[in-house]
């Protein structure tokens, strides 16, 4: 089992040594040129809305009427998919009734929670080819499976949302280049794209005052234990990153076998399965899942008919 502070000893580390071997086409001066290029088209990117509109969930003197105000600085899409995330089964609203101010949305998911989410929402309005959009596909299943690992091996609650919000971004650094390659015209191949999308990462979540602990998320290279035999926090990340990104190799989508609810909700209300369905469904992600329901087994089989009489 991992603390929350595990990720206090992991190092920050904007290009890990493996990546400094990565050899590209572009002479040294114009790679630095080019990166600090790419680093202020962060800056000019149109997310649709003011970045410093999400300052106000931080603001301890921000009344209702402020917070809520900013549904509709969002705007429509963002803030349809926010909500749809807050209310669906995974984050707990099966029957406790749907949120329906973003007061509301902020309180139950939190304020870093909303923030990323808003941000990863935002990014990925930007995508402008299927390449792109595979990317936050895939890290939008790499943050479900990544927190179902987590929960699994006791992982505090803390550690767990970090550990899943992060997986969120462990690719956008790969967007912003890919992004800043189409605007400018100049042509980037995937060795520079590898060896500086975790700078870009970190330069992403600063420009969003996202927390300090998703930074050092996403700048990890290496598969890492800590103490004595423990996996460290982003070992659960590249885990979980390996078995998506098999699925998405071998079928262009993640595939995945669970248990799913009866039609009458007699045996299950809600199952893994249909739960990460209905976070895919919620971000308009459904055309990159695939849930394949298993067979019951004898006793669920028995549990069912005796519910039914």
């Amino acid at each position: 089992m991992m603390d929350k502070d595990s990720l206090d000893n992991e190092p920050v580390n904007s290009e890990a040594s493996s990546d400094d071997d990565l050899q590209t086409n572009i002479a040294p001066d114009n790679e630095a040129e080019i990166l600090s290029e790419i680093e202020k088209s962060i800056e000019e990117l149109d997310l649709g809305f003011d970045p410093k509109a999400l300052n106000v969930l931080d603001d301890e003197k921000a009344t209702p009427k402020m917070i809520d105000a900013l549904k509709d600085q969002l705007g429509e899409t963002i803030s349809a998919r926010l909500f749809g995330i807050a209310n669906s089964v995974h984050y707990g609203r099966l029957s406790s009734g749907r949120l329906t101010r973003i007061r509301e949305v902020v309180t139950h998911l939190g304020t870093d929670t909303t923030r990323a989410m808003v941000t990863f929402i935002a990014m990925r309005a930007l995508a402008s080819s299927h390449e792109m959009d595979l990317i936050f596909a895939r890290s939008f299943a790499v943050s479900k499976l990544s927190e179902i690992f987590a929960s699994q091996m006791g992982v505090d609650r803390q550690l767990k949302n970090t550990i899943s919000l992060g997986a969120l971004f462990m690719e956008i650094g790969k967007i912003i280049i890919m992004l800043y390659s189409k605007t400018s015209g100049k042509e980037l191949d995937n060795k520079f794209i590898e060896k500086h999308y975790r700078h870009m990462n970190a330069k992403v979540l600063e420009m969003f005052e996202l927390p300090a602990s998703l930074i050092e998320i996403v700048n990890h290279n290496n598969f890492r234990f800590e103490k004595k035999d423990s996996l460290a926090p982003t070992a659960i990340l590249d885990m979980a990153q390996a078995i998506v990104e098999r699925s998405f190799d071998k079928y262009g989508i993640w595939r995945i076998e669970s248990s799913m609810p009866d039609m009458e909700g007699l045996l299950y209300k809600s199952t893994i399965g249909s739960n990460i369905q209905s976070q895919f469904q919620c971000m308009e992600m459904s055309s990159y899942l695939e849930v394949i329901t298993s067979e019951l087994t004898e006793r669920e089989e028995r549990m069912l008919a005796a519910a039914e009489k």
